[in-house]
This record gives structure tokens, C-alpha cells and sequence, in this order.
């Protein structure tokens, strides 16, 4: 169990590109749009959606690429053979990104803090820990359904954005869908990154709107998604894969 968990810490830190789009992009996203509008009012707003987009980015792209690529190397051909319970395979890999993920997340917070002087307590701190806990664990356990569908990586990054778009343009993350037509909002409320972006608001004291809807709505997602990402789990890539990684490795052979 031990080595299962330090596994997953030390591969998902190895992924760069991941740790790209989940650190380097949100952190100069964030200090980008905030020196650009420079509205003080706007700040929070900016701030809460750019750690809910980076916790987005690292539970469903990253755990979806990372299966795919141990899947496709046969590492889960051994744990098929112990008596591991899938369930408790798959929460151990979902719990060592989501643990990661808080740590990028208070990164992020932590930049807000600094360059726009934002008042955040201790208490504040601890609540949007646990919420973001909630939220990565949830958009993790996604990411792992999309791997269990997904062939390869074309098909990873085209499922992915299919849930990308409509949860970040449905939702009042960035701006308000007040002037928005109804279908908008509507799309936005069948996924669970709205109720996460207002669940970081709410436990920040950017508004007044209790989080507990949130915190439910979340943990619903997330043990639908957890018992669907074990019941599809495949321990072997799919033949098509395995051809398709063959090819790879004799085009870089042919390259050298």
C-alpha cells in the first residue's frame, strides 16, 4: 500500500506538462489578469477561479494521462496478480494526486495572498484545504473513468475536453451568467466544477452562500464517479494501444 502510494507521488511529479498547466499557467494566469484589470473587487473572484481551473487540470488530465501510460506499460499486469481490491488501488492513486493537488492549490493561494494583499485566515485556510480535497478527489476519480474509455492519448485529450468546455464555460467562474442564456447555466449544473468554484468562495468568505450545498453535490460526483472508474477499471491496454505504442517506438528507433 505504501509503495503504491509513494509510486503515484513520485510519477505524478515527474509529469511535466501536467505540472505545467496546473502550476506555471494558473500562477501567471493569476498575476497576468490581476495586474490587468487591477479591480479589487475582481481579485477574489479571479483568484477562486483560477485555483478551481487548476484543480481541473491536475485531477482529470493528469491521473487520465498517468494510468494510460502505466496501463499501456504493463505495470498493472502485476497488481492484477495480488489480492489488492481494485476499489482500494483506485482510491490510493486518486488520494496521492488529490494530496499533491491541495499543495498546488495552496501555492496558488498562497501567490494571491502576496501580490494582492488578500486578507486570508487560518481558519479560511483549513476549510479550503478540505474543500479542495473534495473537489480534486471528485475531478480525479473523473479523470480515471476517462482513462478506462480511452485508447490513447488522442482519445484521452478529445473525452477530456469534452467535459472541459462545459464545466468552465457554464459555470460564473470568471465572469457572470447573469446576461447568459438559460442553457448556459443549465449545462454548467450537471457537472460539479460550478459547485466547486462556489464551495472555495464560500469557505473563503468571498460569499455569503453556505458550502455544505457544495460539499454534498461534490461528494455525490465523487463516489458515483469512484464506483463507475472501478466497475470500467481495465488492468491491460487494449490491442489498438499496444499497436499504436509499437509504432511509436519504431519511429523514434528509425529517428536514432
Amino acid at each position: 500500500m505504501k509503495t503504491i502510494f509513494k509510486t503515484m507521488l513520485v510519477t505524478s511529479l515527474r509529469d511535466k506538462i501536467t505540472m505545467f498547466y496546473s502550476v506555471i499557467f494558473p500562477v501567471a494566469l493569476l498575476i497576468g489578469l490581476g495586474y490587468y484589470f487591477d479591480n479589487p473587487a475582481y481579485t477574489p473572484r479571479l483568484l477562486t477561479g483560477v485555483i478551481a481551473l487548476s484543480s481541473l487540470f491536475w485531477g482529470v488530465s493528469g491521473i487520465a494521462f498517468q494510468v494510460h501510460w502505466q496501463r499501456s506499460r504493463g505495470v498493472y499486469k502485476l497488481l492484477k496478480l495480488t489480492p489488492f481490491p481494485t476499489i482500494s488501488f483506485i482510491f490510493l492513486m486518486t488520494a496521492a494526486r488529490t494530496l499533491l493537488g491541495i499543495l498546488i492549490n495552496l501555492a496558488v493561494l498562497g501567490t494571491g495572498v502576496i501580490f494582492f494583499d488578500m486578507a486570508v485566515t487560518i481558519g479560511a485556510v483549513l476549510g479550503t484545504m478540505g474543500m479542495m480535497f473534495i473537489g480534486i478527489l471528485c475531478f480525479t476519480c473523473l479523470g480515471f473513468l476517462i482513462s478506462n474509455f480511452a485508447g490513447n492519448e488522442a482519445q484521452i485529450n478529445m473525452i477530456s475536453n469534452l467535459f472541459f468546455f462545459p464545466m468552465i464555460f457554464g459555470a460564473d467562474t470568471f465572469y457572470s451568467l447573469k446576461s447568459a442564456p438559460e442553457w448556459v447555466s443549465t449545462m454548467g449544473g450537471l457537472f460539479p466544477f460550478g459547485y466547486y468554484v462556489h464551495g472555495i468562495r464560500s469557505v473563503l468568505g468571498i460569499s455569503s452562500e453556505s458550502p455544505l450545498a457544495s460539499i454534498m453535490v461534490l461528494l455525490i460526483y465523487t463516489a458515483v464517479l469512484l464506483i463507475l472508474a472501478v466497475l470500467t477499471f481495465k488492468w491491460e491496454a487494449n490491442a489498438n494501444g499496444q499497436i499504436q505504442m509499437k509504432k511509436a517506438k519504431k519511429r523514434q528507433r528509425a529517428v536514432v
